[in-house]
């Protein structure tokens, strides 16, 4: 009996990624030559396989997310900018640093999201402009929380007056805002609080409540 041939590329393409998989776990001469192979692979999803397989191994540089957060596929940049806070070694810091700065011009929301979280987690303080100028702009409401919710983690003061803004957007956004105002301080941050305290979103006025039992050292 002949196999369907509907089916042999879906189990041509899971048996290539197992492969890629189980390389991730190797650091035989062999593996290590599948997985840089496989970054260049014509699948997009065998190359984010192979992304994650990389970091696996701890050879992931910023010159190979460079590259990743530069593909013409979606799904590999979302990956790349997934796995930015897991560069290894420091030579191209800055470099990658920059690169994901741009990237927040990505068409693609989910990738823009994904840049911001990495950013935070790197603790980019040179992306504070761009970000308010994101959150200011950006249509997708996805993105804009997210920018809100970045220069919370950075708490640069630069952003203060964004995040002060988003307090009154769209509840979704006023919560994400008032997360965001736990990385700052002073009276401007402690009035937004006491108007956010009586939000008639249910979910903002615990938000707030939850961020000052947090810094009351007694609650």
């Amino acid at each position: 009996m002949g196999h369907d041939p509907d089916t042999v590329p879906v189990t041509s393409f899971l048996a290539r990624r197992a492969e890629v998989l189980a390389a991730g776990r190797s650091s035989a001469d062999a593996d290590i030559s599948l997985v840089d192979a496989s970054l260049n692979d014509d699948d997009p999803f065998i190359r984010v396989t192979a992304l994650g397989a990389l970091s696996a191994q701890g050879r992931l540089t910023g010159d190979a997310l460079l590259a990743a957060l530069n593909d013409e596929a979606p799904e590999v940049r979302l990956r790349a900018a997934q796995l930015a806070p897991k560069a290894v070694g420091r030579g191209s810091r800055r470099r990658l640093a920059e690169e994901l700065r741009s990237r927040l011009t990505d068409p693609v929301p989910i990738c823009v999201v994904a840049v911001l979280v990495a950013i935070a987690d790197r603790h980019d303080h040179g992306a504070a402009e761009a970000l308010c100028a994101l959150a200011a702009t950006h249509r997708d409401p996805l993105v804009v929380e997210e920018a809100v919710a970045t220069l919370g983690a950075l708490g640069d003061e630069i952003g203060l007056d964004t995040v002060l803004a988003a307090t009154t957007g769209k509840p979704a956004l006023r919560r994400r805002a008032v997360a965001a105002l736990g990385g700052f301080s002073g009276p401007r941050v402690e009035e937004a609080l006491d108007r956010l305290a009586d939000d008639r979103d249910w979910q903002v006025r615990q938000a707030v409540a939850m961020l000052r039992r947090g810094d009351d050292p007694d609650g």
